[in-house]
């Protein structure tokens, strides 16, 4: 490139001012447009005359008007802002049009989704994600969201597109480390030599079987007298039961990688229903920008090649 040629354009500074000047009709015009002082923008008129070394404007009292130069000037300026800014109209749209923000519960954004970037970039390189971790009941408007994934047991709201992803089942995990030191898997045994790990998200009051249930169900004692570690988030009841400090009631699509890791192991072969599933949340009113609708191609097709 032939640096010289740089020196034969006018002060960029100064043709902004120009132009402003041009479309405001004013100094003072310009000089609100630019977020500039009156003076500083008459600064740079007269460095671009002295530049060209011939007057832009006539100044009649408060009045300006442009020189024989100084239309010629305008007239290329013009032109070439308005396209510089058409063009980086484009290139900024074109980058919004690549972004995408979905909310998802916290504990499946933590130990589901936090796994799959990788893919996900892998398989959309163009997309720019935002993910919002919020357990609240969904609002698109409220929040500028573009999908949501929910774990509910049935749709709430008849302007949503609920669309089912994935059932669940529970049933008690423990790690390795408690196993290896209560030298026994009877469910009983561990929660003598532990505690009982109690997930109590508030989406699942009332919804999902608890322990209660399965020891009515599968066992011949209470859950009176056994100490309980309660968490109001899952990924931290999991992580507890992982770190060796008492037995999990699991839930099958979060504790999918950490059984398949080994960091968990099932106790027994039994298992319960929640009445809760995850779902693919949309507005029904608006289409799905093309963005959206790659990310949930995406997703529906990583959740199917993991849980097959």
């Amino acid at each position: 490139m032939d640096e010289s040629k740089f020196q034969d354009i006018p002060p960029m500074n100064a043709m902004v001012s120009f132009d402003a000047v041009i479309k405001s009709g004013t100094i003072a015009g310009a000089a609100q447009m630019l977020n500039l002082t009156s003076s500083a923008v008459s600064q740079r008129i007269k460095q671009l005359e002295s530049w060209f070394r011939a007057p832009l404007f006539h100044r009649n009292g408060g009045k300006l008007e442009l020189t024989d130069i100084g239309r010629q000037l305008a007239a290329s300026s013009t032109t070439a802002f308005d396209q510089l800014l058409a063009t980086t109209h484009q290139i900024r749209s074109a980058a919004a049009s690549s972004e995408i923000t979905v909310s998802a519960i916290s504990s499946f954004a933590y130990l589901r989704l936090m796994e799959a970037l990788p893919d996900f970039y892998a398989a959309c390189p163009d997309l720019s994600l935002t993910l919002d971790a919020n357990n609240s009941k969904v609002d698109f408007r409220a929040q500028s969201l573009d999908l949501a994934i929910r774990y509910t047991y049935q749709p709430y709201d008849d302007g949503l597109v609920f669309e089912k992803i994935a059932d669940e089942e529970i049933f008690p995990c423990v790690s390795p480390e408690l196993l290896e030191r209560v030298q026994s898997d009877d469910l009983k045994t561990l929660l003598d030599h532990s505690a009982m790990i109690i997930d109590s998200s508030p989406q699942l009051v009332n919804v999902q079987p608890g322990w209660q249930q399965w020891l009515s169900k599968f066992e011949n004692f209470d859950v009176e007298g056994y100490k309980s570690l309660r968490f109001n988030e899952y990924q931290y009841a999991q992580k507890t039961a992982i770190e060796g400090h008492g037995v999990l009631f699991a839930r099958s699509v979060l504790a999918e990688s950490a059984i398949a890791s080994g960091e968990l192991i099932r106790i027994g072969e039994h298992s319960m229903p929640s009445a809760s599933s995850y779902y693919l949340v949309s507005r029904k009113d608006v289409p799905l920008k093309p963005p959206a609708r790659e990310f949930a191609k995406w997703f529906r097709e990583w959740f199917e090649m993991k849980e097959a």
